[in-house]
């Protein structure tokens, strides 16, 4: 069989994530089945964030194919394209409440089901162009493989990083001990911080701030230099780092407790944090972000009241800026 062009069909949470999705697809095809459209209308009132999403996704589509007959809804749009070495594809609206019920392998009783069918109908009357449902419910792309789709997919459009487990976690953990894999150490300790100088043989492929642990319950350490021949490692301690709280918040393990110094360290411009669902990223950055958005507002209210009380009778200024930063940094958890 000759695939000649590809035919996406978006499920409703793809426009919920991105409402501009359909435009991603470069070249090939998009269908919208008409269940898509009410599940995005049913959403659109509701008093959610998603809501603003449904209602920018709706607008999109009608930006589309405002022009467009209804034969030519149907039969596809062309979609705007950035230039005339990528042409773009067609964008269609498909009605599965047309199917015939009784030739479709899935009761039509539920919204996830009319647009499996409708993936697989269309996969049956084009049977050379490659037909894909792309949405991002692990269930849904489980029950269209048993159905008899031959193609699902999920939505990576918007992943910036592709190769995503080959980045560095952000950490170095040592067998043992980790004074055990160190043969020559130099310190030196200015009031209670404490750096180490190693040799970057010790580890070639490191960072700064990344951080090393090993299995033992009280080293910590944090890359903060080096050069060719040595790196310069701050002794954090696993106590310390433990010790981390953001109103009133404490990290629960070592892990949490490294992005927090982290997110939390001055001097650092970016923290990426990755890790399975519940392990604390969202938590961990709310908290923090809490604390930022709470210094900004003290800080602009103390402004205000020395502009309205002191520094308006002084002739040199009447006004006083309080610029903020908010700094994240490198760690993965």
């Amino acid at each position: 069989m000759t695939i000649n062009k590809i035919i996406y069909v978006l499920d409703t949470n793809i426009l919920l994530h991105e409402p501009f999705a359909f435009l991603s697809f470069k070249e090939h095809d998009v269908v919208v089945p008409m269940t898509v459209l009410e599940e995005l209308d049913s959403i659109k009132d509701r008093n959610k964030d998603v809501s603003r999403d449904a209602r920018i996704a709706i607008r999109a589509l009608e930006d589309t194919l405002v022009n467009a007959s209804p034969e030519q809804v149907l039969a596809g749009v062309k979609l705007p394209q950035n230039n005339e070495q990528h042409p773009s594809g067609c964008l269609s609206i498909f009605n599965d409440y047309a199917l015939d019920e009784s030739k479709v392998k899935l009761s039509f009783n539920e919204n996830d089901n009319r647009i499996i069918s409708a993936a697989i109908h269309l996969q049956a009357t084009n049977p050379n162009n490659k037909v894909v449902l792309v949405t991002k419910d692990i269930n849904m792309r489980l029950k269209a493989k048993g159905a008899g789709l031959a193609f699902v997919e999920d939505y990576r459009t918007d992943q910036l990083i592709d190769d995503i487990q080959f980045l560095t976690k952000g950490y170095h953990e040592f067998t043992g001990d980790f004074w055990q894999h160190v043969k020559e150490c130099e310190s030196e300790t200015q009031g209670r911080n404490t750096t180490h100088y190693i040799k970057r043989d010790l580890l070639p492929n490191s960072y700064i701030n990344e951080y090393l642990i090993d299995e033992g319950e009280h080293f910590a350490g944090k890359i903060t230099g080096g050069d060719h021949e040595k790196l310069a490692i701050a002794d954090l301690s696993r106590e310390r780092l433990m010790a981390k709280q953001a109103w009133g918040i404490h990290p629960k393990n070592i892990y949490q407790g490294m992005a927090m110094d982290a997110l939390l360290d001055p001097a650092i411009d970016l923290v990426i944090l990755t890790g399975p669902a519940g392990c604390g990223k969202t938590g961990i950055t709310s908290t923090i972000i809490s604390i930022f958005v709470q210094t900004s507002v003290k800080i602009k209210s103390i402004a205000q009241f020395l502009q309205r009380n002191i520094i308006k009778n002084f002739s040199f200024t009447n006004q006083i800026k309080t610029p903020s930063k908010l700094f994240l940094g490198e760690c993965y958890v």
